[in-house]
């Protein structure tokens, strides 16, 4: 009886045993789950601060864009040169966080949400490219038409007339560059032309040979036949003769 009783308690301590193991189980694995989870939700959150920062630059980078569109004659080149710089340094990095949260929110089963999120960023970057890209130009161009201009130094003012000669000396050398490269482009396809007619020479000349074999061939054939019908013939005239002289004999 005792060791019966014994057994029994020990098979339900083995079933407590086992029902809290598998109690913790599903207990890490809710934890991990949380955890998971509270990740996603801060870099969804993190995402969210990011499009929101973005777009506030795009903003500044947009009205600076409109300053430097408006021809305004006290426009500050260098000024606008270093607002440009930093916020195009500010959207870089804020792109490149944005571009790796999304990478992170990849496996997120929420596709539909992660596929806005890429197009938003997508608009972000052309936009961004765009103003960017009409900034520079712009202030190119404000730089090439202020009338004047200086050199590496800053010591000697250089008149814009010498810099509007310097640049129609480069585009003349550009157009006898391409006159040039013209005249090669087409000795070259004289060159062709004149290696495609070789080819053709050459591989005639290389059938020569087997044309006159054939050529030969048939004045053997021609010999053959004129010594054949000199010997019929010469056989038939001494056969005349003979026959001649036997006739005159028996006379």
């Amino acid at each position: 009886m005792t060791s019966r009783w014994d057994q029994q308690q020990q098979q339900q301590q083995i079933q407590q045993q086992q029902q809290q193991s598998l109690l913790g189980n599903v207990n890490s694995n809710n934890v991990t789950n949380t955890v998971n989870q509270n990740n996603l939700d801060s870099l969804k959150k993190e995402r969210r601060r990011l499009e929101s920062y973005i777009d506030s630059k795009l903003n500044h980078l947009s009205t600076l864009n409109d300053k430097v569109q408006a021809d305004d004659e006290h426009v500050d080149i260098e000024y606008s040169k270093i607002d440009l710089s930093d916020l195009s340094s500010e959207l870089d990095s804020a792109f490149k966080n944005l571009q790796r949260c999304n990478d992170m929110l990849a496996d997120d089963p929420n596709f539909s949400t992660n596929k806005v999120h890429k197009d938003k960023l997508e608009d972000y970057l052309n936009e961004y490219r765009r103003l960017k890209k009409n900034i520079k130009s712009t202030l190119e161009s404000f730089e090439l038409l202020e009338g004047s201009t200086y050199n590496k130094n800053k010591d000697t003012e250089i008149p814009m007339t010498n810099l509007l000669r310097e640049h129609s000396t480069l585009q003349s050398s550009s157009y006898v560059q391409d006159s040039i490269l013209g005249q090669a482009r087409q000795a070259h396809e004289a060159l062709e032309n004149q290696r495609r007619i070789l080819r053709g020479t050459s591989h005639k000349i290389n059938t020569m040979p087997s044309l006159f074999q054939t050529i030969d061939g048939v004045t053997s054939k021609i010999k053959r036949y004129k010594q054949r019908n000199v010997v019929v013939l010469g056989l038939l005239i001494g056969g005349l003769i003979c026959f001649l002289f036997y006739y005159s004999l028996k006379k």
